[in-house]
């Protein structure tokens, strides 16, 4: 009888050692995956915010490209015939020269109609603001709406 109680406790023992080295392997694996999951979580929202500033990066590099396939023509002569200037005003008259001069699209030119009002500023100044022209363009526009203007 003592010999089965002591087999009985020697199989008890084995069997909380095994318990417990299983629980401690437990632990020890979701703590290993919890950091893990840490390291994987923290790469991806740098690679979704370095994939934002990329987006950003392209945006301007794109916009970039088309105001150098813009300037790239330079400064043409239109008479004021040509673009029907002659009774519109001068807001009307610098956007019909950017749009022929390829340098703004009718949506873009429809949006800088809308924005005047809130922005309270006239057409070249909402163009500037929004991004759709730079000066060196502005100042094209104003040369050539004088040129028209002292023809009249």
């Amino acid at each position: 009888m003592i010999v089965t109680l002591i087999i009985l406790f020697i199989f008890l023992i084995i069997f909380f050692l095994l318990f417990r080295m299983i629980s401690v392997n437990k632990t020890t694996n979701l703590n290993t995956l919890s950091q893990e999951h840490q390291k994987v979580q923290s790469k991806y929202e740098f690679m979704v915010k370095h994939k934002k500033e990329l987006i950003k990066e392209l945006a301007e590099k794109e916009k970039a490209l088309t105001s150098l396939r813009n300037n790239r023509e330079g400064l043409k002569t239109i008479s004021a015939d040509d673009l029907d200037l002659n009774e519109a005003d001068e807001n009307e008259k610098v956007s019909r020269y950017l749009i022929s001069q390829g340098k703004i699209t009718m949506e873009q030119n429809e949006k800088v109609l809308k924005k005047m009002d809130v922005l309270k500023l006239d057409y070249l100044g909402v163009c500037l603001a929004l991004g759709l022209i730079d000066i060196k363009t502005g100042k094209q526009a104003i040369k050539a709406n004088k040129v028209h203007s002292r023809s009249k």
